[in-house]
């Protein structure tokens, strides 16, 4: 279309909104995934060559999003005019926010041969004019919708960009299709599909849910990184399935936004071009570069429409299968596996790895009778030899009776076939969970740590493998003091699998991460707690009572942990470290003389045998909490005599929480010069034990330490009462050396109490000697 064809005429307002305001048509949400593109978009807008940009890419690729937000973060749009539905009978150009949407149709001549409508160049600079000067710097005009760069619309775009030049502007281009080599004055971008990470957050933010990352790596796989597809495609999915717990293989049909995106490539296929795609298989691995079919995956779905052929769609519904993606949501709906031994051992893992009671596909307790027909397959992926499968069968005994009511029938045996199995192959990582869980709650935790050192590869590995070892690792990580690692790895966890925040193992871990790095307080128990196993429940009452101690909050986390020790003494931390944060939850939460309840001290025996308080940390737990039951005799020998005398020291963790529970029992004992260097010590480590949110623990211990009395402001004679009172001498005997009545003394010792702010002689002479006056050994 020349210069000159199309009529002149008015220019027609038909709104008064820009395309900035426009939050319906979804240009003004975050685009992810598109640093370099809109930087290169920014460059062209701000550079001083006469060039021309095209942006080309699929349709829903992201090219107006892309453009007009390059243009809005480098504060550009209000130097911008949108002209949308080129090819159209009514075209439109939009002008920056606040002003009116210009109707183009009066510069369009009628369709040619082509179908297509075409907008004389020079009418429509004339009509952009109309919006005067937009703001600094050079105006752009952004041609949107071009489709095919043929060449005719190329010639027309060279064209349209000469006239815009002269006036000061320059021109961009978005098109689907680029069929014609551009001149050297024309820039082409294209836009590629995004990344994995990049579609992850457009679906989550879209859909307004977490999605698991195994479901983002399918949504790019059949989407080929387009957006728009991947939106289209997930908007069809349930919650269940965008979180991976219901299974979601791939479509079966092509939805209206990847028709209009693969029109175009579907349309240049020759028939055996088409026969041909449509007998490929769609792709089950990342994408592949090479041919349409594996760029394009859709594509193909499309062929068979076209030639008749059925979908070829993966499904996956077998009680193993949904079990080791952690389809959970789909297991009520499947039958049960009565003779399957494979699914039976996957069950059981499942339910000791969430904690639950109920794995859907049956009740795997019914088979604790027959352990030895199943172990082998919860153990390893292709069996072993005799004597381990023997102890592996007991070792499941041993485990399932835990699960189930919380004790251990023989902690001596378990620690045996423990090693047994340790020395084997082919470790299924579910099992690897099970038996790292199974090191740490007797107190090994150098072979939990050696379990996982030997666990490093994750190629072939199924989902509940890769949940369960992250799981495993956090629990080491939690016991060793390491807090980061903790979150690291329930991030992983969860990215894979959103679920797995809603299992009580892995919410009790959580609540002591979050308060140690934060100093957060734990949440509510959930209503759906008591459908836990006996064993998990303890646990999580276990780790909130940590939590709440953290925080500052003796009270509940000596319930707390009351109750966890009571429902499961076996927990993941060890007898050893449960038993140590239940002693000096209760000391904190108790006052200064008040004795431990026998009900807690019921929970401290039997007492932990030798191989539970093998390690240097387990050693020291176990000194702290015979040293807090010890009352005011454990502050005798300082600091050091609530530390482990081994040769190697303790780590920062089991450091940072003696020094914390020696300085606090200073305080309430008022042995206030003895506590404050210690407490300092403790916010010092707590920090470079990177738990900074145990500060509140610290300084709670130090808001126990009382104010110096006001001894100095007692007169002679009170000092004199004083005095003799202090070295043992009865209300008669003071009233004797004083010249005073018995009746006389007791008034004064009463005032002298309420003076110090004491309510006895025994707190008087506690506080004696803890901070003694300076003129208690003057001469009379």
């Amino acid at each position: 279309m020349g210069p000159g064809s199309g009529p002149s005429a008015a220019v027609h307002p038909v709104s008064t909104s820009g395309w900035a305001a426009e939050g319906d048509g979804g240009l003004d949400r975050v685009v992810h995934g598109r640093e370099r593109e809109q930087r290169a978009i920014s460059a062209f807008a701000t550079g001083v060559d006469p060039t021309t940009l095209v942006v080309s890419g699929l349709s829903g690729i992201g090219k107006s999003v892309t453009v007009l937000a390059a243009l809005r973060r480098f504060e550009a749009e209000g130097c911008v005019v949108r002209v949308v539905r080129s090819g159209s009978a009514r075209p439109s150009a939009q002008g920056p926010a606040g002003l009116r949407h210009l109707d183009l149709s009066a510069w369009t001549a009628p369709a040619g041969p082509d179908g297509e409508h075409r907008i004389d160049p020079d009418g429509l600079m004339s009509a952009v004019a109309a919006f005067g000067h937009l703001g600094p710097g050079p105006c752009l005009l952004f041609v949107d919708d071009v489709d095919t760069l043929t060449p005719a619309r190329a010639t027309w775009l060279q064209h349209l960009a000469d006239l815009a030049y002269e006036r000061g502007w320059r021109v961009i281009a978005a098109a689907r299709h680029v069929e014609t080599p551009v001149p050297d004055d024309v820039d082409l971008l294209e836009l590629g599909p995004i990344d994995e990470v990049a579609l992850g957050r457009v679906v989550g933010a879209a859909a307004g849910s977490l999605v698991a990352a195994d479901v983002v790596t399918r949504l790019h796989r059949w989407s080929a990184g387009n957006v728009r597809v991947a939106l289209e495609l997930a908007d069809g999915l349930s919650v269940a399935q965008l979180r991976g717990s219901a299974e979601w293989s791939g479509p079966d049909v092509v939805g209206p936004v990847a028709r209009r995106a693969y029109r175009g490539l579907l349309d240049r296929l020759t028939p055996e071009e088409t026969a041909r795609l449509a007998a490929c298989a769609p792709p089950r691995s990342g994408v592949r570069r090479g041919t349409r079919q594996t760029e394009h995956p859709l594509l193909a779905l499309l062929c068979r429409e076209r030639v008749g052929s059925p979908a070829d769609v993966e499904a996956a519904h077998a009680v193993e299968s949904v079990l080791d993606g952690l389809h959970l949501d789909d297991l009520p709906g499947l039958p049960e596996s009565e003779h399957d031994q494979r699914a039976i051992a996957r069950a059981v893992g499942v339910v000791l790895l969430t904690g639950t009671t109920w794995a859907g596909a049956a009740d795997p307790w019914r088979y604790a009778e027959r352990v030895a027909d199943w172990s082998d397959h919860l153990w390893w992926t292709d069996g072993a030899a005799d004597d381990a499968r023997a102890a592996g069968a007991r070792v499941a005994a041993e485990l399932v009776t835990l699960e189930r009511v919380g004790r251990l029938p023989d902690a001596a045996r378990l620690r045996a076939d423990l090693d047994v199995l340790a020395a084997t192959s082919g470790r299924h990582w579910v099992s690897l969970c099970i038996q790292v869980r199974a090191h740490l709650l007797l107190g090994d935790v150098a072979a939990a740590r050696r379990l996982l050192d030997g666990s490093r590869v994750v190629e072939g590995r199924t989902v509940a493998e890769i949940v369960a070892r992250d799981v495993a690792q956090a629990r080491v990580a939690l016991v060793e003091g390491r807090a980061v690692d903790v979150r690291a790895h329930l991030d992983h966890a969860s990215r894979l699998r959103p679920a797995v925040e809603d299992w009580l193992p892995v919410r009790g871990l959580r609540a002591v991460v979050d308060a140690l790095l934060d100093g957060r307080v734990p949440d509510d128990v959930p209503a759906w707690a008591g459908s836990a196993s006996t064993r998990a429940l303890g646990e999580y009452a276990a780790d909130l009572g940590l939590a709440h101690l953290a925080v500052g909050q003796a009270e509940q986390a000596a319930e707390l942990l009351t109750i966890g020790l009571e429902r499961c003494s076996w927990s993941y931390r060890g007898r050893v470290h449960a038993r140590a944060d239940l002693v000096e939850a209760v000391v904190a939460a108790g006052g200064t003389r008040d004795v431990v309840p026998d009900r807690v001290r019921r929970l401290l025996d039997p007492p932990a045998v030798p191989a539970e308080r093998g390690s240097v940390d387990a050693a020291a737990a176990y000194v702290r909490t015979r040293a807090l039951l010890a009352g005011r005799a454990a502050l005798a020998h300082g600091v050091d005599g609530w530390l482990p005398t081994v040769p190697s020291p303790v780590s920062l963790w089991q450091r940072l929480r003696s020094l914390t529970a020696f300085g606090r029992a200073c305080a309430v004992h008022g042995e206030r010069l003895a506590a404050e260097p210690v407490l300092r010590e403790a916010g010092t480590v707590a920090r470079l034990a990177g738990v900074p949110g145990w500060r509140a623990r610290v300084d709670g211990a130090g808001d126990d330490l009382p104010e110096p009395l006001a001894w100095d402001r007692l007169d002679d004679s009170e000092r004199e009462i004083v005095r003799l009172a202090l070295g043992g001498a009865t209300n008669a005997q003071i009233a004797s050396a004083a010249y005073l009545s018995v009746r006389s003394v007791a008034n004064r010792l009463r005032s002298i109490y309420a003076h110090l702010g004491l309510r006895d002689r025994r707190e008087l002479v506690e506080r004696a000697q803890a901070d003694p006056p300076r003129w208690l050994d003057d001469s009379p």
